[in-house]
């Protein structure tokens, strides 16, 4: 998770979050505590401060793992699959496992399913679990990797946050396509 760029995110002021929200999530960004305690108490604030769809925006902004070889998977099909429509782009990128498992729904969203390293930790460890809403970064990663491969603006819609006990190692989460 990106806090850094969450809080940049949150400051924009075209996106209009109560400035007290925005002052209290600055405040701990610049706490000194070791990344996840930080975390946790970042994603708590969140929870609290903003609505559901402020903390998809955060989301969207602060995603992790972007890089490595998702990111240049996503790179080389962005390439690969110019020039065709998204449902061909998706049904290629499913038939050769590249990225996630897509689906295009009716409505024009795009349903995808993947895992995240935290959740691991989580069921190895549960002192490691974290507050639900902390598995947007996943979220975020995601929609960027899927941005580049298909060459579309896009936002998160929903995400299917794990819950404590449901041993889940995977999410499903939904984009909606913007022009």
């Amino acid at each position: 998770m990106r806090i850094k760029d969450m809080v940049k995110a949150a400051k924009m002021t075209k996106h209009g979050f109560p400035p007290d929200a925005t002052a209290k999530l600055e405040s701990i960004a610049l706490l000194p505590y070791e990344d996840d305690i930080k975390e946790r108490i970042f994603i708590e604030a969140m929870d609290e401060l903003l609505t559901e769809e402020q903390r998809l925006l955060l989301h969207e902004y602060g995603g992790s793992c972007r890089g490595g070889e998702t990111g240049r998977q996503s790179k080389r099909l962005k390439n690969e699959l110019a020039g065709m429509t998204i449902p061909e782009k998706l049904e290629i990128m499913n038939k050769n496992e590249h990225i996630y498992k897509t689906e295009l729904n009716e409505d024009g969203t795009i349903t995808a399913y993947c895992g995240c390293h935290c959740l691991q930790r989580r069921a190895k460890d549960p002192k490691k679990a974290k507050p639900p809403s902390a598995y947007g970064c996943a979220a975020g990663a995601a929609l960027s990797n899927l941005k580049t491969a298909l060459g579309v603006n896009a936002k998160i819609k929903s995400i299917d946050y794990p819950k404590d006990g449901d041993g889940k190692w995977g999410m499903t989460f939904v984009f909606e396509i913007v022009a």
